[in-house]
């Protein structure tokens, strides 16, 4: 079969991951991630939840019997979720651009959507931002930065709108670090 790698950067299967990100505390059933997901096909989406049920990726989180159905609530098992060190290194250069592509062109898909809302609403502000800082810092220093900035978003990540009785927008924070240039 494939490898984690593989599994976790197809381009459906990222739209997957992050519909279930955005919903982790009660899950989602196949048919409400086909209306969020409204350019994946019904039948395909199923055989790509189905391909991350069996590595793991995903899990059932709850069952509810809806006439004679039993409707499964996925969730994101997050430990699963994660890439580490070792297997990004085993991958190839092209491995790894291709890898990378993905990542960028759901981002600029993410994007473009997004511009699209702000056209539809004849809204001005446009509050996305972008930027491209380059540090001189030692290894034990880059190091400790990472550390810090995954504690960050890992923070913000878990603490999502907890007292807020409004639902908060969802905003995405998409970062690519580059060790060398």
């Amino acid at each position: 079969m494939s490898t984690k790698v593989e599994i976790l950067m197809h381009p459906v299967r990222i739209k997957i991951c992050q519909a279930l990100m955005r919903n982790r505390e009660n899950g989602l059933t196949p048919l409400e991630m086909v209306k969020i997901l409204k350019d994946v096909p019904q039948a395909t989406l199923y055989r790509h939840l189905q391909i991350m049920f069996d590595s793991g990726i995903v899990c059932v989180i709850k069952e509810k019997k809806v006439k004679s159905v039993s409707e499964k609530y996925y969730a994101i098992n997050e430990e699963e979720a994660k890439i580490d060190g070792s297997e990004w290194r085993e991958l190839s250069s092209k491995e790894k651009l291709d890898y990378i592509s993905y990542y960028q062109l759901s981002l600029m898909t993410q994007y473009q959507s997004y511009l699209k809302r702000l056209g539809e609403q004849n809204s001005q502000e446009d509050g996305a931002t972008f930027s491209v800082v380059e540090l001189q810092i030692d290894d034990e220093h880059f190091t400790q930065f990472q550390n810090e900035l995954n504690e960050l978003m890992t923070k913000y990540y878990h603490n999502q709108s907890k007292g807020n009785e409004k639902e908060a927008p969802v905003r995405t924070i998409a970062i690519t670090i580059i060790p060398e240039t």
